[in-house]
């Protein structure tokens, strides 16, 4: 990154990469305050308002001080959890991210070091289908699933949060990312709530409105 274009970013957005992939229409590296972030063509993909979204998340998990030693990352970006759980939190975690698109890992890779840690591995594959078929647990799992604003469908289902229970080891969390934003989507908050509910009926279900439009599921057992 050129010293001008850092200083210069926090005055104008400058756009690094244009790209698109099957799965994304587009995809836009660009220099944003000082840093690289990731975005489609509506949102913030990784290492804006979505980084800011995943911070807060694990401040109010208290993430810091559980021992966890696993996580997987359902929805993997350019990277951003990674980043807050090594480089900020410093944790020493085991973490498996799932990203269908090809591209945003090679954008990742590129700009933001997202094949740099010794402890991540990453799978590119469906979210769906890796935790209807893997045997493994976690004590983390992190859900960041969008086609631009919206989540498919198929990840608000009583069939995939039956999955999700699956992988979950015991005194783990799961962290569910969503973006409500009109009518049809606020309705779904509660839809996504009463799923929760009749899937983890021992667990403790919280809804937390964060960066305005995002609403963050946490589950964790009472």
């Amino acid at each position: 990154m050129k010293s001008l274009h850092k200083y210069l970013s926090y005055l104008v957005r400058f756009v690094v990469e244009d790209s698109s992939s099957l799965h994304n229409d587009k995809l836009i590296v660009a220099i944003q305050d000082g840093k690289y972030v990731l975005n489609t063509q509506n949102a913030n993909y990784s290492f804006g308002s979505l980084h800011r979204v995943f911070q807060k998340a694990f401040k109010i998990i208290n993430l810091k001080e559980r021992n966890f030693s696993s996580c997987l990352l359902l929805g993997g970006g350019a990277g951003s959890v990674p980043s807050i759980l090594y480089k900020e939190l410093n944790l020493n975690l085991f973490t498996t991210v799932v990203e269908i698109d090809k591209e945003v890992i090679r954008l990742g890779k590129k700009y933001f070091k997202l094949g740099d840690y010794p402890n991540l591995t990453i799978v590119n594959e469906d979210a769906f289908v890796f935790v209807s078929n893997t045997t493994e647990t976690y004590d983390l799992i992190a859900i960041d699933i969008f086609k631009d604003v919206m989540v498919p469908e198929r990840f608000i289902s009583p069939v995939f949060f039956d999955n999700i229970k699956k992988r979950l080891n015991p005194n783990g969390v799961v962290i569910f990312n969503f973006v409500s934003f009109d009518f049809e989507t606020k309705q779904q908050v509660k839809n996504i709530e009463q799923l929760l509910s009749n899937v983890f009926k021992a667990y403790n279900i919280t809804t937390h409105k964060i960066e305005s439009m995002n609403r963050v599921f946490i589950v964790e057992e009472v």
